[in-house]
């Protein structure tokens, strides 16, 4: 797997090669064909958003470095994990990269973009600034088919960000 990682903040990426993880339990496989870059990914990769008048958040936390950002993720399913169902090696798809934990109330609730602990593909989680990534659960995957690959992908930031706010 071929990625490029964070290894210290505000510093170019690096190229990293590494074995392909192989999906256990409910995991997939994705291999990216596009992935967008997002302004929260340019933060990210700076350690900080900057809040005017030489005011900075940090965004430093959350993540062990190297680190591959990218949470605009379309691809196709490589492999499933044993327990992976309702979904096919081939099929196209973009990545919802919104993981919550699981376990905590809002989670359990079905509100996972609300969790505490999230564990999002490309902000805590390595993500799609790769050739590969791996989804704990196919409920992540949504069909592409039909959609521009190169914007599909982009629909699971801004496009979500657009359509919440209507």
């Amino acid at each position: 797997m071929k990625s490029q990682k964070i290894i210290g903040y505000g510093e170019p990426l690096k190229a990293f090669e590494e074995p392909n993880p192989q999906p256990i339990g409910t995991e997939v496989l994705v291999s990216i064909s596009h992935c967008g870059v997002c302004h929260s990914d340019l933060h990210i990769h700076d350690g900080f958003f900057s809040l005017g008048n030489n005011r900075k958040l940090d965004t430093s936390g959350g993540r062990e470095l190297p680190f591959t950002l990218g949470h605009e993720i379309h691809g196709k399913v490589a492999a499933l994990g044993p327990k992976a169902t309702g979904i096919d090696v081939m099929d196209e798809c973009v990545v919802y990269p919104w993981i919550g934990c699981g376990t905590c109330a809002q989670c359990e609730n079905g509100q996972e973009n609300l969790c505490g602990s999230n564990r999002n593909l490309g902000t805590r989680k390595d993500g799609g600034f790769s050739d590969h990534v791996l989804v704990p659960h196919p409920r992540y995957l949504l069909n592409a088919t039909g959609v521009p690959s190169g914007l599909a992908g982009t629909y699971m930031c801004s496009g979500l960000t657009a359509y919440s706010a209507l």
